[in-house]
């Protein structure tokens, strides 16, 4: 190696270990800071991880883990200052799990998907004619959920939305995003709260699809996430068999 190429890889090197350990700085104010709220999104991944543990033997596994993965990244980078890859993570996450659950009602599409000949149409799969939460959907997978489907369709288009904002460079997050990397709180607790709705809105669309066709072994997987996270909800207490009274439809 010539002098020149290996001062240029120190020059590297060392630019590289600042970035390192800008990010090392970050992950204190971001994690002491935001504790509770940090216990409460690493609790639904949790769930999410059950729900996976139920969903093994299926086709879409490994698409479905793979989204798990996409989440512990979107993760990593909000505890270390890569908001902007924070945010693209999240919606990779949301893209793939969401994808992934309504394919798995299409199998000649999902094979396509898998394949690459395929790509996820978002705008199909939040369809109300024909998506995930359309009438006819939930009439064949969960019926009990139809009186939900606006407020649980709303939520899923708004985490995907705002993930969408600062992936695309919107004038409105382009102003937030630092420059450098640095702690920003009013970021991080925005990624936290668009990460627990997406983790929430998952887990609701992993239950419309296919919580019904559970054994009851695998029913016992997931039904303390749908307790924790849904009890309020009419169709969820309806399938857990919990009363009904106090609960609105």
């Amino acid at each position: 190696m010539s002098q020149r190429s290996t001062e240029n890889a120190l020059s590297i090197e060392k630019i590289m270990l600042k970035l390192h350990n800008s990010c090392t700085d970050h992950i204190e104010p971001a994690t002491r800071s935001n504790e509770l709220a940090i216990n409460r999104v690493l609790h639904l991944e949790a769930d999410i991880a059950d729900w996976l543990e139920a969903l093994k033997s299926k086709p879409e596994a490994q698409q479905l883990q793979s989204a798990h993965r996409d989440f512990g990244l979107a993760f990593y980078a909000a505890m270390t200052g890569l908001y902007r890859q924070a945010f693209s993570n999240l919606r990779s996450f949301l893209e793939v799990s969401i994808g992934a659950t309504y394919l798995s009602s299409h199998e000649f599409k999902r094979r396509q998907w898998v394949s690459g000949k395929l790509d996820i149409s978002w705008k199909a799969i939040t369809s109300t004619e024909s998506g995930l939460y359309s009438t006819p959907f939930l009439q064949e997978f969960c019926p009990e959920a139809i009186g939900e489907q606006d407020e649980m369709l709303g939520d899923l288009k708004r985490a995907y939305r705002r993930c969408s904002e600062y992936i695309h460079g919107n004038v409105s997050t382009s102003q937030m995003l630092p420059t450098e990397i640095s702690y920003r709180e009013d970021i991080v607790k925005e990624w936290i709260a668009v990460a627990e709705s997406a983790l929430g809105a998952t887990i609701h669309c992993l239950m419309v699809r296919y919580y019904k066709d559970f054994s009851q072994p695998l029913k016992g997987i997931v039904e303390d996430s749908l307790e924790d996270h849904f009890s309020h909800l009419v169709s969820v207490r309806k399938m857990l068999g919990l009363p009904l009274e106090g609960t609105h439809s």
